[in-house]
């Protein structure tokens, strides 16, 4: 099918040089150069789509149409890797995932432009959980995006390590549902594969159904705004994928960003598109409590000052400071915070001890706390 939609788009550019010949116009005006330079370039980038679109396939431990490539059925630990993909998102989907869109479907908030969700990580899974209907989603978090891992083309012995390391991720985020921050940091360094977010994104975009169109390297330029670059650029900080399901287009942007408050005022740009994005719906989650700590307190403040909801868990901004504009709504059970944490969000425990109108959450969010789960939805007044 894609062969074929291929060489459809090959017919009907070369029709347009034949309309110019026939008209007896000179090549300059009709291009025939940059008519076959656009053949060109219309076929690359169609083969690098479809090769990005394989690649994500994958990933995610599904057989494409081309079938599995030979390199990755030799792999002693191609197998392995299937089962552990297919098992591990079995188990997230029936205990978090599942239940977690369910649940957003009756208390959250609809949106249906932008969602603004820092401290990410690569964890798209739960944002389009959260927020299904939205068109495009800004994550930001301080791991390089890098190119999605093409488990096709890499050498035996990287193919190898790579097949490793990615198991490892899965079987963690099966049980946990998130990504530790060191880990992300061992992933991408652990082996010459340089395996960054981009890999973990196009990945839950495939078993989320989605089908992978484009992936290009971004930056933010000098007035905020997010560029696209060179997909030949040696390495990407930055990324957007732009991805369909059921005739619907999204964009996914992932931004590595610095977004301390030292970080954001070294980068004015970057202040400058927080604050924009601020005003979206705005999510954290497993974002160690890093808003509530002083030396964030700029992006904090954006986001109490503009957004209209804030979806979080108690990681993100103070309960204190959140109830001063608007409406919290609470779910869940919240006594303590996370062993490494619990200094942090006593007057969210003293909420949850006084509050009579707390709901019910039938999932896990967040660190594991033993049951111990709360999430917050704040809209404002």
């Amino acid at each position: 099918m894609y062969a074929a939609r291929q060489f459809a788009r090959l017919l009907a550019l070369v029709g347009l040089m034949v309309v110019g010949v026939a008209t007896g116009q000179p090549a300059g005006s009709v291009g025939h150069a940059g008519i076959a330079k656009a053949v060109v370039d219309s076929v690359v980038s169609q083969n690098a789509s479809a090769s990005m679109r394989t690649a994500a396939i994958l990933l995610a431990g599904q057989q494409p149409l081309t079938n599995v490539p030979l390199p990755l059925l030799e792999s002693p630990r191609w197998a392995s890797f299937v089962r552990e993909v297919t098992s591990n998102w079995a188990r997230y989907s029936q205990t978090i995932g599942d239940p977690m869109a369910q649940w957003a479907l009756e208390e959250v908030p609809a949106a249906t432009e932008t969602v603004f969700y820092p401290f990410s990580g690569p964890d798209f899974v739960t944002v389009n959980h959260l927020f299904p209907n939205a068109r495009r989603y800004v994550m930001m978090a301080m791991q390089n995006a890098e190119r999605p891992l093409d488990l096709a083309n890499l050498p035996p012995d990287l193919l190898e390590q790579s097949l490793g390391v990615l198991t490892s991720a899965w079987q963690h985020f099966g049980v946990h549902g998130f990504y530790v921050t060191e880990y992300l940091e061992k992933y991408l360094y652990s082996t010459r594969a340089n395996i960054g977010a981009s890999t973990f994104i196009v990945s839950f975009l495939s078993l989320q159904g989605f089908e992978i169109e484009r992936v290009v390297p971004i930056e933010v330029d000098a007035n905020a705004t997010i560029q696209e670059l060179s997909p030949e650029t040696p390495r990407w900080r930055s990324v957007r994928i732009q991805a369909n399901r059921n005739g619907k287009t999204i964009i996914v942007d992932y931004l590595k960003v610095d977004l301390s408050n030292v970080g954001l005022q070294a980068a004015p740009e970057n202040l400058e598109l927080v604050r924009a994005l601020a005003a979206s719906p705005v999510m954290f989650k497993a974002a160690s409590h890093l808003p509530q700590n002083a030396s964030f307190s700029v992006i904090a403040n954006e986001v109490l000052a503009r957004s209209p909801v804030i979806l979080q868990d108690e990681t993100g901004l103070r309960y204190t400071n959140l109830i001063q504009a608007h409406q919290v709504a609470l779910f869940g059970k919240f006594v303590v915070a996370h062993h490494a944490f619990q200094s942090y969000h006593g007057d969210l425990a003293q909420a949850f001890a006084k509050r009579d109108d707390i709901k019910p959450l039938k999932f896990r969010f967040g660190y594991f706390k033993d049951g111990n789960y709360a999430v917050m939805i704040a809209q404002r007044k």
